[in-house]
């Protein structure tokens, strides 16, 4: 009888160890493994194929007369252009032909109802399309439906550079040609200086501008009716310049080394500053900079189709002030169309690119 008892209290013994050290067993092992990770990230993208007519952040095309959208049709995607002002509204482009073109492209199999794309845009008066697939900028003729390929490099570093100034320019050979034709604009020693159609009148329209302190000639803008010209004028801010080193790159074996231009908080950013010039006159119409004192960015000038002013916008450092600010042609007169305003961030990403925001 003691035998036994003996032998059932091992045996329970054993018994209670084993599920004492069961729990740890089980926890010890993992509960999720990669492949779970990567279900749950297409979960997202699983549900927005149960919906109908959803869009996605629409996003203007150039010179803001339409703009497009991505919607949801039955789980596939199709892209819709809408004329900004009648409202209406039709297929971005054709999409079975621009498929097809891709896939004869690529040898990759693309579909016409979900092109692996959310954005593009339009060049040579809607007759050009571009857009990025992974690390590859695609060009396609929407008259011959042909694609071309430009691989980009994939590095990170390079990808988040930022340097905002447009360039110094003293190319006299490059120039800008007004509407009507009698005048050729360009920039030289730092100037911008106005040609005859004919040749045989050089004028300056400025003499202040020196390396610090330039007229850029990629900014000049000039009025429909050719009466005025409109331009930045560019104080460069520090470029600090980050240096990376990629120990282990996939296509050679020595480290590879990369620099990019990365302001930081409180660095000295370039200042623009618009300029207007009246034509007839040959003089410089004062505009007051007190609306765009502190920009992180001025967006290119674009005049009103009657010439009667230019618009431009202006980012605020700092992010919380967003303007589209107005300059009368007539006298340089500055008023401000529209105002954003933030006590903590505005989201500008349909405006400047995303990667941009940290740096202010």
């Amino acid at each position: 009888m003691y035998k036994l008892g003996a032998f059932m209290l091992a045996l329970l013994g054993q018994q209670g160890l084993a599920a004492a050290q069961a729990p740890a067993d089980n926890i010890a092992k993992p509960l999720l493994v990669p492949s779970d990770y990567e279900r749950a990230l297409t979960i997202g993208a699983q549900y927005n194929q149960l919906t109908v007519n959803m869009p996605d952040v629409p996003f203007w095309l150039a010179e803001g007369e339409a703009f497009v959208y991505r919607r949801t049709t039955q789980g596939k995607h199709q892209f819709m252009q809408v004329d900004a002002a009648t409202g209406g509204k039709q297929p971005a482009f054709d999409h079975t032909r621009l498929a097809a073109a891709l896939a004869r492209a690529s040898l990759e199999n693309y579909k016409a109802d979900n092109l692996p794309f959310d954005r593009f845009e339009l060049a040579d008066d809607a007759r050009m399309i571009t857009f990025n697939i992974d690390n590859t900028r695609w060009t396609c003729d929407l008259v011959s439906y042909g694609c071309t390929a430009n691989a980009m490099h994939p590095d990170v570093h390079q990808q988040m550079g930022y340097d905002p100034t447009p360039p110094a320019e003293n190319d006299p050979e490059n120039t800008s040609i007004s509407p009507d034709g009698k005048w050729l604009a360009y920039t030289t020693k730092y100037n911008i200086f106005l040609r005859s159609e004919d040749g045989l009148q050089d004028i300056p329209l400025t003499w202040d501008g020196s390396e610090g302190n330039y007229y850029a000639f990629s900014t000049l803008r000039w009025s429909p009716d050719s009466r005025h010209l409109a331009a930045y004028r560019i104080r460069p801010g520090h470029k600090r310049q980050i240096h990376y080193i990629e120990s282990s790159p996939t296509d050679e074996l020595q480290p590879r080394y990369s620099t990019m231009t990365y302001p930081k908080p409180g660095d000295a950013l370039p200042l623009l500053q618009p300029v207007l010039f009246d034509i007839i006159m040959q003089s410089k119409i004062e505009i007051d900079n007190a609306s765009f004192p502190n920009p992180y960015h001025l967006s290119p000038i674009k005049w009103w189709k009657d010439g009667r002013g230019f618009t431009f916008e202006y980012n605020q450092r700092g992010h919380q002030l967003y303007r589209l600010v107005e300059v009368e042609a007539a006298a340089g007169k500055v008023r401000s169309l529209i105002d954003e305003r933030s006590i903590t961030f505005i989201d500008y990403q349909p405006l400047v690119m995303d990667q941009q925001k940290s740096y202010g």
